[in-house]
């Protein structure tokens, strides 16, 4: 009986447009995912400039911290408290509140 059904044309139709709608789900979540990846890579590569350009004793420890944080609101917010920053201290302590707030 469910040979008979396997093989009938409906199924194979219904099987096709099911394979083709889960090939088009998968892509479009594929494709929202390495954009977002991305979109992380971008921010993490100009916080990464700022601290270079203007507090080059803290580029090391901002390549280690920056990477643990995988949240683009935080990572802007970041870039921004960052940008403004004074001090060296200042910058310590903004990407601890982040890997702290990303760890939330």
């Amino acid at each position: 009986m469910h040979d008979i059904l396997r093989e009938s044309p409906y199924y194979q139709e219904i099987l096709r447009e099911g394979r083709q709608e889960g090939l088009e789900e998968g892509l479009q979540e594929g494709l929202q995912e390495g954009v977002q990846k991305g979109k992380l890579e971008g921010q993490r590569e100009t916080l990464l400039a700022i601290v270079q350009a203007r507090f080059p004793r803290m580029v090391r420890l901002t390549k280690k911290l920056v990477t643990v944080i995988d949240d683009t609101a935080s990572l802007q917010e970041v870039i921004v408290k960052i940008s403004m920053a004074q001090t060296t201290q200042e910058v310590q302590q903004y990407l601890l509140e982040a890997i702290e707030k990303n760890g939330d």
